[in-house]
Order: structure tokens, then C-alpha cells, then sequence
């Protein structure tokens, strides 16, 4: 298999496991009822432009510009995670959200984002180029993409609009520290010797 066939082929897998990722988060709003928070929508954000740049490769050919831009999102997206992250790693915090093989969704998309960076940074040593012959690579699978893309974009747009209307989304639930909520932590955490 040449290189430019091979680099299609993993933007297609590339893409199917964002959309996973991206529809999983749909099931957890509307099925489990935990609405996502301000920080929980720009990093759906940032995915879904991931996913756009991903498809502008299959659709016009593999450029350094798309996976460099891959970059800088999945950065943008990955630091709203770290955000996310620290304002429940405080000991004795049980964390925000719904638990996914035992990690937090966030952590899971600081794990997605970094994924990204390391895909684009290994395609471009590789040396992603445009290529005639890599454009028509799979076309027949391109519109279903495309069509599962364009629905999920539209699905993200009503479930947000249904969620916060026209109003800017809720900051993500803080961690109200107070002087017992610190000593509780300290407690859970590093329980004093009772024998002094």
C-alpha cells in the first residue's frame, strides 16, 4: 500500500473515532441527562473543526496546512481539558460528569487531543503532500462521511440550542473550596496519627 492510499485510510479511521467520541458525548446529554458545560462545548468545538480539516483531506488531498491547523486546534482543545482537569484533582474530589472505563470524559478528551497532535506531527514527517491519486482513494465512502459529519454538526447545533438557547452555555461547575472542604480532603487523603 503506498504511502498517500495509507494516510487516507487513517484520516478515515481518524475521523470515525472522533465521531465516536463526539456521539458518545450526544448519548451522555440526552440519555444519561448530564448537559455538557461551557468548557465541555469548546471542546466538542475544536473536535468537530478537527474533523472538517480531516474531511478537506479526503475531499482536496493531504496538505501540511490541514494537519498544522490539526495542531493548533487539538492545543486549543487540549488546554480546555487540562482547565477542566484541574478544577477537580483536588484530593477527596470525585470529579465532574460521567465515568468512562473509569476516567472522566475530559481527561478522555485531553487523551483524544493529544492523539490528534501526535497523528499530525507523525503524518507530517511522513510528508503529507497533495496528490492527484489520493483524492479519488476510497470516494465512494467520502459522502457518507461527509453526510455523518454534516447530520452530527446539525445534531450538536440543536442539542446546544436546546441547551442554552440563545444565551452564552453555563461555566463548568466549580469546586467551591471552603476551610472543611480542605480539611475533609487533607483528611481522606493523609489521615493524622491519631497516637500523637
Amino acid at each position: 500500500m503506498k504511502i498517500s492510499k495509507f494516510i487516507v485510510f487513517c484520516n478515515l479511521v481518524w475521523i470515525t473515532v472522533i465521531m465516536c467520541v463526539l456521539l458518545g458525548s450526544l448519548y451522555i446529554q440526552f440519555f444519561i441527562g448530564e448537559q455538557p458545560c461551557r468548557l465541555c462545548t469548546w471542546q466538542r468545538m475544536a473536535m468537530f473543526i478537527i474533523v472538517t480539516l480531516l474531511l478537506m483531506n479526503i475531499k482536496f488531498g493531504q496538505r501540511a496546512s490541514h494537519y498544522g491547523l490539526i495542531i493548533i486546534f487539538s492545543l486549543f482543545g487540549a488546554s480546555v481539558s487540562v482547565r477542566q482537569i484541574l478544577s477537580y484533582i483536588m484530593p477527596g474530589n470525585p470529579g465532574f460528569g460521567p465515568v468512562v472505563f473509569g476516567v472522566h470524559t475530559y481527561t478522555w478528551a485531553f487523551l483524544v487531543f493529544m492523539s490528534c497532535i501526535l497523528a499530525s506531527s507523525l503524518t507530517l514527517v511522513m510528508g503529507a503532500q497533495k496528490n492527484q491519486e489520493e483524492t479519488i482513494v476510497l470516494s465512494r465512502y467520502k459522502k457518507g462521511f461527509f453526510g455523518l459529519a454534516v447530520g452530527a454538526c446539525l445534531c450538536f447545533s440543536v442539542a446546544t440550542l436546546f441547551q442554552c438557547g440563545l444565551k452564552v452555555c453555563p461555566a463548568a461547575t466549580e469546586f467551591n473550596v471552603t476551610a472543611q472542604k480542605v480539611l475533609s480532603a487533607e483528611e481522606a487523603c493523609c489521615p493524622a496519627d491519631k497516637n500523637k
